[in-house]
């Protein structure tokens, strides 16, 4: 059983405060063992180099990993794991341990979430300054493909001549996001997706989630998307497999009071049913070739192989390249509706 884990507030450059929880050890990550086991010697033997670079899946546990990485090395006791009793372990977890600092990317307005140049600028002169209770300083940079040019361009030029003991954790989802320069300059660890049975398990600690198996089926890999469903349930993705398993027979007045129905949800909810249906479609796929194959939506393995023998491979690709332009458009000044009525058409043809 996982250590229970405590809600905290983690402290930006910008000031503000995320409220998060922190992990209490190396119990809290789940899957990646032998990344943990190679970080854990790394620390003990005090052999970490001074910049990393954690890539791979949203929601795999990079962030966990690097967090208590940063609570083992910033322990007084100096071991590869953290005491968890000691003052650095407290102020750790408690978000206030003069020596960590932590950044991610800030919202402003309508604008995409990004690192700006004014809070690199005042996270690096904050960490400039000698460790004041550990060994060193460590920053921990979240959603590091995120930083404009001009932030990036400063954090490498504290990368490529680091002032005193630091040591830099950057995490990304998307590597080769990240400037070239900025990447040659850390050792990379990169994350696979997790196992179906590891997400089930944290789902089943967690308590209270009857559609566990279900949501690990639908997670691809990754605990955060897992939780993320566990909050929202299955709802959406029960209407999208409805529609795509009514296909074959939807009437004209149905696919106008779908069509008007997709248009009233908001963006996020649109493209979530997108994605929910275009998983059906890559499931019928498998099943023609292997039907006995993991599926995303194992639970509804019946309901997608029933459609089989009414469509082909060829028009199931068809269909997937509709849908892709229907999110290609759905991102555009459009009547989402009217668009979701004409996809709506077409794709019942892929079934006659």
């Amino acid at each position: 059983m996982a250590a229970k884990m405590r809600e905290t507030q983690i402290p930006t450059a910008e000031g503000t405060a995320v409220r998060e929880v922190f992990p209490q050890g190396w119990e809290d990550v789940r899957g990646h063992a032998e990344i943990v086991r190679r970080l854990r010697r790394l620390a003990s033997a005090g052999r970490l180099p001074h910049a990393l670079i954690f890539s791979g899946a949203a929601g795999v546990g990079k962030r966990r990993t690097a967090r208590v990485l940063a609570r083992t090395l910033l322990c007084a006791s100096g071991g590869d794991a953290p005491c968890g009793r000691c003052e650095a372990c407290r102020t750790t977890a408690a978000g206030v341990h003069p020596d960590y600092f932590e950044i991610a990317p800030e919202a402003r307005g309508k604008g995409a979430a990004m690192i700006r140049t004014e809070a690199v600028r005042e996270m690096l002169i904050a960490a400039s300054e000698a460790p004041a209770a550990a060994k060193r300083r460590i920053i921990l940079v979240d959603g590091a493909e995120r930083m404009n040019e001009t932030a990036a361009n400063r954090l490498l030029k504290t990368l490529e001549e680091p002032a005193g003991e630091i040591l830099f954790i950057l995490v990304t989802n998307a590597y080769d996001a990240v400037l070239p320069t900025i990447r040659s300059r850390a050792a990379r660890i990169a994350f696979g997706a997790l196992t179906r049975t590891e997400i089930e398990g944290a789902l089943l600690e967690r308590g209270g989630v009857p559609d566990a198996k279900a949501i690990a089926s639908l997670a691809d890999g990754s605990l955060g998307r897992a939780y993320d469903l566990v909050d929202t349930g299955l709802a959406p993705r029960d209407e999208a497999l409805s529609l795509l398993t009514a296909l074959p027979v939807l009437r004209i007045d149905e696919i106008w009071r779908r069509a008007e129905e997709f248009g009233a949800l908001s963006h996020d909810d649109r493209m979530a049913r997108l994605g929910f249906f275009r998983m059906g479609l890559r499931d019928m796929l498998v099943l023609m070739e292997a039907g006995t194959a993991e599926i995303f939506h194992a639970d509804r393995r019946a309901e997608l192989a029933a459609l089989l023998p009414q469509t082909t491979r060829p028009r199931i690709f068809a269909l997937l390249r509709e849908s892709d332009a229907l999110i290609r458009r759905l991102g555009t000044n459009v009547n989402p509706a009217l668009q979701a009525e004409a996809f709506l058409i077409r794709a019942r043809k892929q079934f006659q």
